[in-house]
């Protein structure tokens, strides 16, 4: 936790003469407090609002800041008054306030849509006399946008195409190995059945059955008169 906090607070952009928020363990963020809870203190660094929980907070140092700066500037300023508004997102901008820029600007363009300064400060161009976004702008031009870049329809179909070849040359690939896959299997397969038949084949041969199979253990001795077989009657003589 202690990291995770000491990374924010050097992720945060310098705010001159800003409230201090310390934090328990080292570092603090630097800022204006704008609300404190029981659980939070919620501070404005410029850029944007961080949430500190308050049982991370150590103490805390209030002290003039730019924002205080510019709000009370701000105040002071009529909706109508593009010079004013434009002259505190400048200096909203070299403050390091870019949200409090980008607002003091938008100001100006509500009262003088085409103003170049404050048109070219929140990204806008201008194409044929007309001031657009950085977007509208490709568009106008016949360009497209192709993973976040922009670039002629023709760049992008070679891209396209490029990817296309790429892309079916990986299954190609895929493809070829699965086949050596699947043959190498096979041989692995014929050669067990083959070394199966050689096993086979090296044994001995069964011996055949022997006659008395059957029998018990075998006779001790041969009958003198065919086991099988029609009796024939035996000639007697004939009385006289």
């Amino acid at each position: 936790m202690k990291m995770r906090w000491l990374f924010l607070v050097l992720l945060l952009p310098a705010v001159s003469r800003a409230d201090d928020v310390y934090l328990k363990g080292g570092g603090k963020v630097s800022g204006r407090v704008v609300q404190r809870t029981a659980t939070s203190v919620e501070v404005d660094v410029g850029a944007g609002k961080v949430t500190v929980p308050a049982d991370r907070v150590e103490r805390i140092e209030e002290r003039r800041s730019a924002l205080d700066d510019y709000y009370d500037r701000a105040g002071r300023l009529a909706a109508t008054d593009a010079g004013g508004w434009l002259a505190l997102g400048r200096w909203a901008s070299d403050q390091g306030l870019s949200s409090q820029a980008r607002e003091a600007y938008t100001r100006v363009l509500a009262v003088a849509p085409n103003d170049p300064e404050a048109n070219s400060a929140l990204g806008r161009v201008s194409v044929d006399g007309r001031w657009v976004t950085e977007e509208e702008s490709y568009r106008a031009r016949g360009y497209v946008e192709l993973d976040g870049d922009w670039m002629t329809p023709a760049e992008r179909d070679a891209i396209l195409r490029e990817r296309a070849a790429t892309e079916a040359a990986d299954r190609r690939q895929v493809e070829s190995e699965a086949r050596v896959r699947d043959a190498e299997a096979r041989a692995r397969e014929a050669e067990a059945r083959a070394a199966e038949a050689e096993a086979a084949a090296a044994e001995p041969a069964q011996e055949g059955i022997p006659l008395w199979w059957g029998w018990g253990p075998g006779p001790v001795m041969w009958p003198t008169q065919p086991v099988s077989g029609p009796s024939r009657p035996v000639a007697r003589p004939r009385p006289r």
